[in-house]
């Protein structure tokens, strides 16, 4: 009997085809089959069951480079699993409000995959000149009828229905502004009404679901630069990171400006509210479903961490699930809508975890599958029921939670 068995449908072809893969003991089985037609099967024997797993995955992880993908059944917790060609990063991911397309950017271009069978489509693909930047974000707004995306310091508005673009933000890195296009991106509110975007000049701006502007922060300055800002979940709030030029990865030049804070803006006066002290290097920023406090990642790769915005003080941080004195890996997080749960992406063995209420008081879900890559990128339905997740090595999943 077989020990693990994966089967991999090619949707997109003139007639399905299947590639089943299996291991029994120390030996690799694979067959295929078009359509209803008979099945080819090979078999290969390892000296152990370990060799004849990797070889299991190697083979997994080519044919879905081709194109195949994993659907999961009624009780199968993962709905849908791809890759894209080549060794991709799947970070420009999103999920559609309604849980039924992914969203992702590659190669240039941006895709729509059907979560039900896994068909993907190319809906748009960017001039040549601008493939070698490449798309490093793309949003759906809150109908799912547009996307926002970004190439290099251009942010952009693509109407799904008549294709139409419209710019909405546009600045070159050291010519016109010092933001990092690598580092800075769009990002909504919880209910995609607001949009914070980076311009020319060094401006932070928040723009409606129309594209109109709300708010306007100017972050030039000849000695500290902005590394990042979000809105809160309401849309109410803006925070908007600012160091000193000298700290780079951690490090910063003695002669360096001392600078290294989160400013906390309310959208609706335009004026800042609180200006919140920060000891390290910082990676994904947010706020909690209060709006009391804000998340961060400590040195980029820890946490989260949560900070008071009124008193600047630690308020709770996530635990090393396998070292308790430690802080747990983490490169990306995302609240549920509803605010109850909280996503963790960290790498390997605590690659993927859903904490309930609370995490200093829960304990955490870990969910398999991303153990060779980091996870970069999570993303929930808008009813909360599903999760996308994306990383390194471009291994998307869709699950339920």
């Amino acid at each position: 009997m077989a020990q693990e068995e994966i089967t991999l449908v090619l949707p997109d072809s003139a007639g399905p085809k299947y590639r089943m893969f299996g291991v029994s003991g120390a030996a690799f089985v694979r067959s295929a089959r078009s359509g209803d037609g008979a099945a080819r099967e090979t078999r290969r024997d390892f000296a152990d069951p370990a060799a004849a797993v990797i070889a299991l995955r190697r083979e997994v992880g080519k044919a879905m480079r081709a194109g195949f993908v994993r659907l999961g059944g009624a009780e199968d917790p993962v709905v849908l699993e791809f890759m894209p060609p080549g060794k991709t990063s799947s970070r420009a991911l999103d999920l559609h409000p309604d849980g039924r397309t992914v969203l992702i950017a590659y190669d240039g271009a941006i895709r729509l995959v059907d979560v039900a069978t896994g068909v993907r489509r190319t809906v748009h693909a960017v001039h040549a000149a601008e493939r070698l930047t490449g798309i490093d974000t793309a949003l759906f707004d809150a109908t799912g009828s547009a996307v926002v995306y970004t190439v290099g310091g251009s942010t952009r508005r693509l109407d799904l229905g008549t294709l139409h673009e419209e710019p909405l933000a546009d600045y070159r890195q050291f010519e016109n502004a010092l933001f990092d296009p690598h580092t800075v991106r769009p990002a909504w509110d919880a209910a995609r009404g607001r949009l914070v975007v980076f311009d020319a000049d060094d401006r932070v701006r928040v723009l409606d679901a129309a594209g109109a502007p709300i708010c306007e922060v100017s972050t030039r300055s000849s000695t500290t630069e902005c590394r990042g800002a979000a809105l809160s979940p309401s849309g109410r709030l803006l925070a908007v990171w600012r160091v000193g030029r000298g700290l780079v990865y951690g490090h910063r030049d003695a002669s360096a400006d001392p600078t290294n804070e989160v400013e906390v803006w309310d959208v609706d006066a335009g004026r800042p509210v609180a200006r919140v002290p920060l000891e390290w290097e910082i990676g994904d920023l947010g706020f909690d479903p209060s709006e009391t406090l804000l998340l961060v990642n400590r040195g980029r790769v820890h946490g989260p961490f949560a900070i008071s915005i009124d008193t600047g003080e630690p308020a709770w941080h996530l635990a090393d699930p396998h070292h308790p004195n430690g802080w747990a890996t983490c490169y990306a997080w995302a609240y549920s809508p509803d605010g109850r749960r909280i996503a963790v992406g960290g790498h390997r063995t605590s690659a993927l975890r859903v904490y309930d209420a609370d995490p200093r008081e829960r304990g955490a879900v870990a969910l398999p599958g991303h153990d060779e890559q980091r996870v970069r990128r999570l993303v929930f339905s808008a009813d909360g029921t599903l999760l996308a997740t994306g990383g390194d090595f471009g291994r998307v999943f869709v699950r339920r939670v």
